[in-house]
């Protein structure tokens, strides 16, 4: 979504004129608020507008362009952050892959395209482990992470999500000795706390009354500075399509985890405590504090 959204926005700037008015740039970002606000659940997606018409106006700013360089400009930054946004991706696998050792058993949550990398090149380096990882009903995201697992060459095995807390927990399962726990992360709040696919947090819960750590692999580039990212509901026809009118569903499609119950998070500056995300952020991302209006 949020790389979606980066073409998205530099299709609509090519389309346009170079802004050379206060209103000129208003309709600009308000183009920018509503792409960025598709999912609610998306913090990425409005940093990355953030990150652009912040870089855009800088460039703006330094020189005087005419309509050719300003399609040039548009190009290069797009090209810019998504070189960067891929830059990101590899640390976390670097960073994430060297907590991956021999004869563990890691658990695994739903479908994360980072946290699913850093096993696969942890595999690469010759290290032997396994994976259980849950069906992640109700669409089943854990059907790809299976499929992944396997062609890479990694022995793994699948639960129903009902299941998670019973093999995670030493107090209720201890069939399988899990070593540790990789989830992924939609976005990641000031506080430390990480919002997830749904069972996420009793997965974490369960994990920390075991003293069993639990990691979260996510770029920073997800921090909601803004408070902006709410709980998404999905259709109930995900759950049941055939249901009667009168059945009652709700489907929660993410939880939060709170940062206590969080080892560590998996980022681009390595592998840092939860509280530490605001500080690098202020750091090296200073745009992603500034609202889209700024």
């Amino acid at each position: 979504m949020a790389k979606a959204t980066l073409v998205a926005l530099a299709e609509y700037l090519a389309d346009t004129k170079l802004p050379t008015t206060a209103k000129a740039w208003k309709g600009l970002r308000q183009v920018g608020e509503y792409l960025s606000h598709l999912r609610a659940t998306e913090p990425m997606a409005r940093n990355i507008v953030r990150w652009y018409l912040s870089e855009l106006k800088i460039k703006l700013s330094q020189s005087s362009p005419n309509q050719a360089t300003w399609l040039s400009l548009i190009k290069r930054i797009q090209n810019d952050i998504n070189y960067r946004l891929i830059e990101a991706e590899a640390a976390v696998s670097k960073h994430g892959r060297q907590l991956v050792k021999n004869k563990q058993i890691i658990f695994a949550h739903c479908h994360s395209s980072l946290a699913e990398n850093i096993l696969v090149t942890a595999r690469k380096l010759g290290r032997k482990f396994q994976v259980y990882h849950t069906e992640t009903r109700p669409l089943f995201q854990g059907r790809i992470t299976d499929d992944h697992l396997r062609q890479a060459d990694i022995i793994s095995t699948m639960v129903v999500d009902g299941a998670a807390a019973y093999l995670v927990s030493n107090h209720s399962g201890d069939e399988v000795e899990v070593s540790w726990v990789l989830l992924g992360a939609d976005s990641v709040a000031r506080d430390g706390s990480v919002i997830n696919k749904i069972g996420s947090f009793g997965i974490a819960l369960a994990a920390y009354d075991s003293k069993i750590p639990v990691y979260v692999a996510s770029t920073l580039f997800k921090l909601d500075w803004h408070r902006e990212t709410k709980i998404e509901l999905r259709s109930t026809q995900e759950i049941w399509p055939q249901a009667s009118e009168q059945t009652k569903i709700i489907n929660y499609a993410f939880d939060r985890i709170p940062a206590k119950y969080i080892k560590g998070i998996i980022c681009e500056f390595g592998i840092i405590k939860p509280t530490q995300a605001v500080k690098l952020v202020k750091t090296h991302y200073p745009w992603l504090t500034q609202p889209i209006s700024h």
